[in-house]
Order: structure tokens, then C-alpha cells, then sequence
């Protein structure tokens, strides 16, 4: 199936590029050194060339390295939002990117799988592998106000494809102030592939074990005259049994990106992307300590993650069908003299067909009663917006940057009118049990059940008081509105705030061209947590909460291309959840503190590095409740670490290798802390061939992730997400599993 794939894809690309796509060598357009040659002393003369106006006439000759071949790690600016491109040696915040080399080069299949390269970063699950929120620095993200594409807030609990994207930008911290509303979680940016100058034309075809099989075909370049039009089109199918025996995954994503060049200072960038992602058949959630929350439930721990390859804790059929469509446009212009302004807009629907498994224990010996299906939202709608202007000025003989901006966004979540939940019957995680296929039921017609509005007015100025003495403040002041509905289409709650300011002020010093260090201090607003739906106040949107956040950090940059960074932090959210009245709301609040460090760039010329530890102590605090007040914070690990290594020696000839260790220390299972989920550690290896055949560059890569074939949870929630006690919910990490790939740039 995907052998035949491919060739259809590659007949396909054969058919539509412009002839002027095959002159090229096939190479990454980004990565065309050149290399300047000379003859040897003892060469024959060389023959007889036209005379030349320039005494010392050189030839350069371009050569091309395949695609992302070169592992460049490193990347020396990153996109913060109203602020533009900042060098992140100089910017007062904890910012990491995952290059477009790094994605490439590790086969990453999914968001989840990048993101888990941070150790920063958690991912927490839900409803299925590829419905999760990500989270950093212990702090969990909202639906849409921590994720952006290309500066734009998106939905971020549903399936995000990886092969469209350049990078992935995050921002550890508290970005209220230049972003918005949100919550600690920080900012996770995911930027898009551009077109490129240089024709590009790759075809992909890779296979996960036990038996997927993907094609891809990654089309770039520019038409018109002086290349006015540049395009990118990437096209994605895959499909095949995953790692447990009788599950299929099914994944397709067109995506196509154009720069239209108005004129040599004005540019229209305008993309769009339908992607739908299906999984059945792999392991559902394991769901404990539900004592609370149902009266059938009895109070257990979490069990020792058992073989996620076993059949039984999954079905056939169950699983999750997510429809994703998104379109975008945005207008950049350059003024001149370092002024620029960009407009945005996005639209995104996104479907989530959650038809998975939930696995919830009735006692400590492995009992469990299985439940198809989720009552979690399974349509959101999300319109977003973003305008900025920034340059520089001189007052008084200091240099200012100075940023004007707003965004914002309208976020729509709807329900199903009829619960869809269906009990299949009991097992044990002993001797997990397939049950017979059951239809998914009727759910009625979708309600609108929130609301949520959010837009930002935002004001910055860095003001570099010398060269080694900056001073950098931003403002935002922003408007919320958020309204819940009943399923019989009745207003359950409203709110609103105008005028929610949330500052940020950063000390800057830098001793040398090397080195920076930096204070910040932000406080920020942010739309609050929703109540669940078996809460008495169902659905109901809380009043605004009130973050705040300290960071010290110094970065270091002792070679080129390389930067090491280290900070220490202390954040505050308010904490919401359901106590023995059953009404949702703010009982303490949590905070987080700990330090973090990081590298990424070139150790060696042959040698690339991304990754590095974080301490984080997240507790409770002032929950009313001895039981839980100053306990670990459920999910939290103390200590992360993750490290991949790449080296490519030049004289292996286009032969790398590829390295990456994840360890996370033991994370608390249950908010009042009986139950805690085990340190594990997984190890993944990879090697790769980079060459040129009938003039084409080709690339193989073979590897393999979590080689110890290690059991461990990947993701430990409170079973509300937001904070309520009991019934919370694990899911089991990836097996072994072997991938393998063959590129050709054509």
C-alpha cells in the first residue's frame, strides 16, 4: 500500500513541477554552501577564457547538502510575538526552538513526540494520544491561549501535524504581556514551512513498526517574474497497523503555503492546511482513585504501567477520528529604517470524533470497568487575530525599541446533546479482555456550551541605556468575555473584564557580545478554567485569574552556534476544583519553583546538541484540605532531563549518528500524594546515510525509539484536568519501535 503510494506521488510531482525544478541539484535551498577553488601549482594551464574586468576572478562552485542532512541544532532568533524576530542570546525570557533539521532528522511522527525532546516541557494527555494540552514548567495549557501558529492562537487539544512545520518555538514563562491572556504554561509557537528561493522537490517514504507506512512529497519554489509568487505544498498520507496487534492508524494532511511578492517591500503570506488523524485500537486511559466522584468507585493507586503492546487494554474500532482545517493570511511590510508592520488572521475548525477507551479500577488488584467514548468537547471553532508594528528610535541618545500591537481571539466550543458514553463490561489488567463491537450511539445535534473572547492591546520599549545596560517593559492591556450555555440552549454564566493589565519588566545586562544576564518580573491576567460538566455550576467560566512570575537566568554563547542558557523561577496560578459541595471553584493556588538549563547549537563542528535538565517543585498551597494542602502537584515530576546528540563527522562521507536519552523523575499520581507513577528512562538510537544517487541526493535513516523497550507512563492528569479531586487518569508511553526512512530530492 504505501510502496504504491509513493510511486504515485512521485509521478505525480513528475508530472506538476516546473521543468526548472529538476536543474537543481535536489539540495536543502537553505543550506548552499559556497566554496571557493583554485588550481594546484603543478595543474595543466587551464584554457583560454574571455577577458574579465575584475584582476582576481574566482569561481565559485555550489555544492548541495541533502536536506536537513547537516544537523544545524542551532538557531540564533526566535519569533516573540509583537516583538518580532529576537535574538535569543539577548532576550530576557527562556526560549527554545526545535530546528527544522532537528525535526527532520529524528523521523518525529507526531507534536507529542517533539515536544517530549524539552526538558521544560510535559505533555498531558487526553482522550487519546494526539488529544493532549502541552504544558511547561509544571503549568498545564489552556485550550487555545498557550498554542499559536505563526503568531496566531490556535486550538491546541486536538492533532497537529509535524511536516509542515519549519520549527517549534517555545517560551517557558509567563508571556501574558506579549501574548495575551494565558496561563503559566508559557507559549508554544509552531512556525510554518515557507517557500523557498532554490527549487525543492522531496519525496519521503517511512515506515513505523509493526506495519506504517508513510509518503510524503515537500514541493517548494518561486514563478513569475523576479519569483513573485514563491509556493510550498506538502502532502502526507499514511496508514497501517501500530505497534498493538489489530489497531490502524490513518493519518492525511494537505498543507500549501504561498508568499505573494506585491512589491519588493510588501508581502502577502497565505496558507492553508486540512489534516485528519485516526487511531483505534490503542491503549485507552487508566483511570484511579475515583472514590470521589462516583459513588461505585472505590478509592485505588496506580498500578505499575503494564505491557502498552497488550491487547485488551484497547478495542477494535475505538479511538479517536480528528478533522482539522485551517487557513491563514498575513501581510508584512517594511517601512524602512527597521520599521515593520505585519497583519494576521486565522481561521481554524476542528473536529475531534472521540471515540476511545477509558480503563477505570475498582480495586488494587487489576480489576477494571471498561467505557467507550468521551464527553469532552468534540468541536471547537477558533478566529484569531494579530497586528504589530515595531522599529527603533533615539531619545536623549539612547536607542529605543519600541513594539505597538494587538491580538486576540474568538474561541466557540460545542457539545453533544446526549452523553455517548457506553460501558462495554469488566476485566484485569491481568488478562485484558476484547469485548464485542458496540455502535457508536446517537449524541443529537451539537450545542454551543462557550464562549470566549479575548483581545490584547499591547505596548513594549527596550531601552538600551549603553551598550551593556538595556531596560526592557511591556504592557498589555486586555478585554475577556466569556459566556456557558445549558444543553437546552440556556445562558448558565457570563463574564467579563476591560482593561486586564499584565506587565513585564526585564533587567538586561551583557558584559560581552557572549553573555547575558537578565531579571524579569510578570504579572498577567488570563480567562479561567471551565467547570466540568458534573459540577453544579456545569460549564461555568470562573472570574479572571492573576498570575505572577520571577525569573533570573544568564546565557552563554562560547563558540558561534552554540548557546547555553540556565535560569531559576517562581510562578503563582490560582487553583480551581470541585470540593464536597460540588461547585467548582478557586480553593488555593499553585506555584512552581525550581531552575532549568539548556543547550542547543554545535558542541563540536561534528557534533550537535539539544537538551538539558529541570528541577521544578510544584505544590498546592492553601487548598483548605490537610490532605492536600503543600502536596506535589499531580503529574509533576521534580526532575527532567532530555538529551539528543548528533554526530557527523566528515570523514564518515554523509554517515551520522543519533542519540537521545529521556529520563523524568517519579511524578505524584494523586493529589492527596498516596500514589506516585515510578522514575523510568528510555533510550533512542538512530543512524543515517546521506548521499547522492543517479545525480539525486537520497537519504536513508534507520532508527529506534525507547530501545530498552521500557513500560512507564507518558502522561499522569487530573482526571477533570483542571484541578478535581479523584478520578485521575494515566496513559501508558510508546513501546519499542523501529522507523525507517528513504528520502530523494529530486
Amino acid at each position: 500500500m504505501a510502496s504504491r503510494s509513493t510511486r504515485l506521488l512521485a509521478v505525480a510531482l513528475a508530472a506538476a513541477l516546473p521543468t526548472t525544478a529538476w536543474a537543481g541539484t535536489g539540495a536543502d535551498p537553505d543550506q548552499t554552501p559556497a566554496v571557493k577553488t583554485s588550481a594546484p601549482e603543478n595543474a595543466a594551464p587551464a584554457p583560454a577564457r574571455p577577458p574579465s574586468t575584475s584582476p582576481d576572478e574566482t569561481i565559485d562552485v555550489r555544492g548541495q547538502a541533502p536536506y536537513a542532512s547537516t544537523a544545524q541544532f542551532h538557531t540564533s532568533t526566535a519569533q516573540l510575538g509583537p516583538l518580532g524576530q529576537a535574538s535569543m542570546l539577548t532576550a530576557p525570557v527562556s526560549v527554545t526552538v526545535l530546528s527544522q533539521d532537528f525535526l527532520a532528522n529524528q523521523q518525529l511522527r507526531t507534536l507529542n513526540d517533539a515536544l517530549r525532546s524539552l526538558p521544560s516541557v510535559e505533555v498531558r494527555d487526553q482522550q487519546g494520544l494526539e488529544v493532549s494540552r502541552p504544558q511547561s514548567l509544571g503549568f498545564q495549557g489552556s485550550i487555545t491561549e498557550n498554542t499559536r501558529l505563526d503568531g496566531l492562537n490556535i486550538i491546541g487539544t486536538t492533532a497537529i501535524p509535524v511536516e509542515n512545520l519549519d520549527s517549534i518555538q517555545v517560551l517557558n514563562g509567563l508571556g501574558g504581556a506579549l501574548f495575551g491572556p494565558e496561563t503559566p504554561a508559557g507559549v508554544f509557537d509552531y512556525i510554518l514551512k515557507r517557500p523557498t528561493d532554490a527549487p525543492l522537490a522531496r519525496l519521503v517514504g517511512s515506515y513505523a513498526s509493526d506495519g506504517l507506512f508513510t509518503s510524503e512529497a515537500d514541493v517548494g519554489g518561486r514563478v513569475g517574474n523576479d519569483g513573485w509568487l514563491g509556493y510550498r505544498v506538502d502532502l502526507v498520507h499514511g496508514e497501517g497497523e501500530s505497534f498493538t496487534d489489530g489497531s490502524f492508524a490513518d493519518r492525511t494532511l494537505g498543507s500549501a503555503d504561498l508568499d505573494i511578492h506585491v512589491d519588493a517591500d510588501t508581502v502577502i503570506q497565505v496558507d492553508g492546511s486540512h489534516y485528519e488523524d485516526s487511531g483505534t485500537g490503542l491503549p485507552g486511559s487508566i483511570v484511579y482513585d475515583g472514590a470521589s466522584t462516583s459513588s461505585s468507585n472505590r478509592s485505588t493507586i496506580l498500578p505499575p504501567a503494564p505491557d502498552p503492546t497488550e491487547r485488551g487494554l484497547g478495542q477494535p474500532g475505538a479511538g479517536t477520528d480528528l478533522i482539522t482545517d485551517t487557513g491563514l493570511v498575513k501581510i508584512l511590510h517594511d517601512f524602512g529604517n527597521d520599521w515593520h508592520l505585519e497583519l494576521g488572521g486565522l481561521y481554524q475548525d476542528a473536529q475531534r470524533n472521540l471515540f476511545g477507551i477509558t480503563n477505570t479500577l475498582s480495586n488494587n488488584l487489576g480489576a477494571y470497568t471498561t467505557t467507550k467514548n468521551f464527553t469532552a468537547v468534540p468541536h471547537f471553532t477558533d478566529g484569531s487575530n494579530e497586528a504589530s508594528l515595531n522599529g527603533h528610535v533615539t531619545i536623549a541618545g539612547m536607542r529605543n525599541d519600541v513594539t505597538l500591537g494587538t491580538n486576540g481571539f474568538v474561541n466557540d466550543q460545542y457539545n453533544d446533546r446526549n452523553s455517548i458514553v457506553t460501558t462495554l463490561g469488566k476485566s484485569n489488567l491481568a488478562d485484558p479482555a476484547i469485548f464485542r463491537y458496540v455502535p457508536i450511539p446517537l449524541h443529537g445535534t451539537q450545542y454551543l456550551a462557550g464562549d470566549l473572547f479575548q483581545q490584547s492591546i499591547i505596548e513594549g520599549d527596550t531601552l538600551h541605556v549603553d551598550q551593556h545596560w538595556a531596560v526592557q517593559a511591556v504592557f498589555s492591556e486586555s478585554f475577556l468575555r466569556s459566556a456557558s450555555y445549558s444543553s437546552k440552549d440556556a445562558v448558565t454564566s457570563t463574564g467579563d473584564a476591560n482593561g486586564a493589565f499584565s506587565p513585564t519588566v526585564s533587567g538586561i545586562w551583557t558584559p560581552t557580545s557572549k553573555i547575558t544576564a537578565y531579571f524579569t518580573y510578570a504579572s498577567s491576567v488570563e480567562e479561567s478554567d471551565q467547570a466540568p460538566t458534573t459540577a453544579v455550576n456545569a460549564n461555568a467560566f470562573l472570574a479572571p485569574y492573576h498570575d505572577e512570575m520571577f525569573q533570573a537566568g544568564v546565557k552563554y554563547a562560547p563558540v558561534e552556534n552554540l548557546l547555553l542558557t540556565a535560569d531559576a523561577f517562581r510562578m503563582t496560578r490560582p487553583y480551581a476544583t470541585t470540593p464536597t459541595d460540588n461547585v467548582f471553584q478557586v480553593i488555593g493556588e499553585q506555584r512552581d519553583q525550581g531552575f532549568e538549563t539548556f543547550a542547543q547549537g554545535n558542541l563540536l563542528p561534528s557534533l550537535s546538541v539539544l537538551g538539558g535538565f529541570t528541577y521544578i517543585d510544584a505544590r498546592l498551597l492553601d487548598s483548605g484540605n490537610p490532605a492536600t494542602a503543600g502536596g506535589m502537584i499531580v503529574g509533576v515530576p521534580q526532575w527532567k532531563s532530555d538529551v539528543t546528540l548528533d554526530w557527523h563527522p566528515l570523514f564518515l562521507h554523509g554517515l551520522a549518528f543519533t542519540g537521545a536519552v529521556h529520563y523524568e523523575s517519579d511524578r505524584a499520581a494523586t493529589d492527596t500524594n498516596n500514589s506516585f507513577a515510578p522514575q523510568y528512562a528510555t533510550l533512542d538510537l538512530g543512524v543515517r546515510y546521506a548521499t547522492r544517487l543517479l545525480r539525486h541526493a537520497m537519504i536513508a535513516k534507520l532508527g529506534a525509539i525507547n530501545v530498552t523497550d521500557t513500560h512507564y507512563y507518558s502522561s499522569i492528569a487530573d482526571g477533570n484536568i483542571v484541578g478535581s479531586p479523584g478520578a485521575d487518569t494515566a496513559y501508558l508511553g510508546a513501546p519499542r519501535t523501529i522507523l525507517a526512512s528513504l528520502e530523494f530530492d529530486l
